[in-house]
């Protein structure tokens, strides 16, 4: 992290500071001249790696509030650089702050605050020393913007509310409204006479109060306006004793090396006044609103650009890290499990080969006992019986006494799979299958049915019909079982006519019919 370097910057001189660690150490003090400016950019070249900082504590400081139209993006933009530019002469030192927005006329307007140095050419020089040596400039604040972190970080929860404070510049008051400043102005002091000072601390306090009432910055019915004071340590007493609360003032007196310290201000030069905790203010947490424009701050934001890439690198190298780390991690788990998997199998396969050892010897080698087992498990799964499909035609035939089986012809062949998915049985018998065509092909089981039928009147066709359909239906109905064909005593074709006398009972024929099912093989 570079060192941080601040100026203080006020009518008699520029002022550089040293901040480290919550302290503030003088180097150099340099005088409103040329030789000034020369001394000044010499100590900047020399210090060129740190972030400099501009606290400007002057009497020409302008602050002017004014509503606009509540516009946004680039239309707000360049309204506002043409009001800042209506303004001031010279708007590099000039900025516009937001105070919120309103409805007026039924309309919403935003309200700003335009703030700049009138005479910008006192800074002129300073800042083309800095600019000339590439520093990196944080931003130009005043003791007005510093005064309003301060507060804040003081916890002061006044809407409305006073800001006195000593600086070797003189006595700054400033006003704040809901935490953002309003109005700013610096008052000549004698620095000899401590009494008097804090006397003119109460009678300004008056002023500004009147002041802001006559140009409707505050409302004549407000409350007691609240005023906060940063008394020296040493002359508290005096600011006690003079700030007197009153109808329209309520003081609230605190100790300025009280105040430094809860803030975190652990040394200053002993010469300093209130700029010291403003400095110490601006380097530990510098508020965003600051004078300086982009080319004064060109230097400063490549180096915040560089510490963010930098920044980034380092956090996508520590999370390509971590993410390596649990890799390894993962990786070292997976071969220690694997280790300890090959330990187990080594132990068993000893202990599996001391229990061989235990077996009774058999006639043959274990290789030729696991092939004998291997082939007697494949004539059981092809050796067959066509027990159960008799049964089934058994119990299809004991619902139609009228049917008389008179010869069943069966035989096993293989089936496979059609392309539309269905069991195409095959109705040669197929040798024994090899192992890896078990998914391809099955046995099949197919018998030719063939009986006759007892009917008192052979020629009634539709009872022929009848009950042969009956059988197949019967004979469908068992899980497994497929009627390929059936063979009726006459040819029933819608392009042929069926012929004889129907009305004649002729006993000596007797109707024949032959009914072919399939079945596979385990159902």
């Amino acid at each position: 992290m570079p060192s941080k370097r601040l100026f203080y910057f006020n009518a008699n001189g520029v002022t550089a500071y040293l901040w480290e660690r919550g302290g503030l150490r003088k180097e150099a003090a340099f005088r409103m001249n040329e030789e000034g400016v020369a001394e000044f950019s010499r100590y900047v070249a020399a210090t060129a790696k740190s972030l400099f900082y501009v606290l400007a504590d002057v009497v020409e400081e302008d602050f002017f509030q004014e509503n606009i139209p509540y516009v946004r993006g680039g239309d707000r933009r360049a309204l506002v650089a043409r009001k800042l530019a209506q303004r001031y002469r010279d708007t590099s030192l000039a900025i516009a702050l937001s105070l919120g927005s309103e409805i007026h006329s039924g309309r919403r307007e935003e309200r700003l605050l335009y703030t700049s140095f009138t005479n910008t050419q006192q800074f002129q020089p300073w800042l083309e020393a800095l600019r000339s040596n590439d520093a990196r400039v944080v931003g130009v604040f005043s003791v007005a913007l510093a005064a309003a972190s301060v507060g804040r970080r003081l916890g002061f929860k006044g809407a409305r509310y006073v800001f006195v404070s000593l600086q070797q510049a003189g006595l700054r008051q400033s006003y704040f409204e809901n935490g953002r400043i309003r109005f700013s102005r610096l008052g000549r002091v004698d620095f000899s006479d401590p009494r008097a000072i804090a006397q003119d601390c109460a009678a300004e306090s008056v002023r500004i109060h009147q002041y802001l009432v006559n140009t409707r910055i505050l409302p004549r019915d407000a409350p007691p306006l609240d005023v906060l004071v940063l008394a020296p340590s040493e002359h508290k007493a005096l600011y006690d004793a003079a700030c007197v609360d009153s109808a329209r003032l309520q003081f609230h007196v605190h100790d300025l090396d009280r105040v430094g310290r809860s803030l975190g201000l652990k040394s200053a030069p002993t010469e300093t006044l209130a700029e010291g905790l403003f400095l110490h203010v601006l380097a530990d947490s510098s508020p965003r609103e600051q004078y300086a424009d982009d080319g004064l701050r060109r230097f400063y934001k490549l180096w915040r650009a560089r510490v963010g890439l930098v920044t980034a690198g380092l956090a996508t190298f520590g999370f390509c890290l971590v993410v390596s780390a649990a890799r390894l991690l993962d990786a070292y788990q997976v071969n220690e499990q694997a280790a300890t998997d090959r330990q187990q199998e080594t132990r068993m396969s000893e202990q599996y080969a001391r229990l061989q050892t235990t077996f009774p010897r058999t006639p043959i080698s274990t290789e030729n006992l696991k092939a004998i087992v291997t082939n007697y498990r494949t004539l059981l799964r092809q050796s067959a019986s066509p027990g159960k499909l008799l049964v089934e035609i058994s119990e299809a035939v004991t619902a139609l006494p009228q049917i008389e089986i008179e010869r069943i012809d069966w035989e096993i062949g293989t089936g496979a799979k059609t392309p539309a998915g269905r069991e195409a049985p095959k109705a040669a018998p197929a040798p024994s299958a090899p192992p890896g065509a078990a998914g391809a092909e099955f046995q099949v089981q197919t018998a030719e049915i063939s009986g006759k039928l007892i009917l008192p009147q052979a020629s009634d066709y539709r009872a022929v019909t009848a009950l042969v359909n009956q059988f197949t239906e019967a004979l469908r109905r068992r899980p497994g079982t497929e009627v390929t064909r059936a063979q009726l005593p006459f040819d029933i074709n819608a392009e042929r006519t069926i012929s004889g006398d129907i009305g004649a009972a002729r006993s000596e024929e007797v109707p024949r019919f032959s009914v072919a099912v399939s079945k596979r093989r385990g159902t």
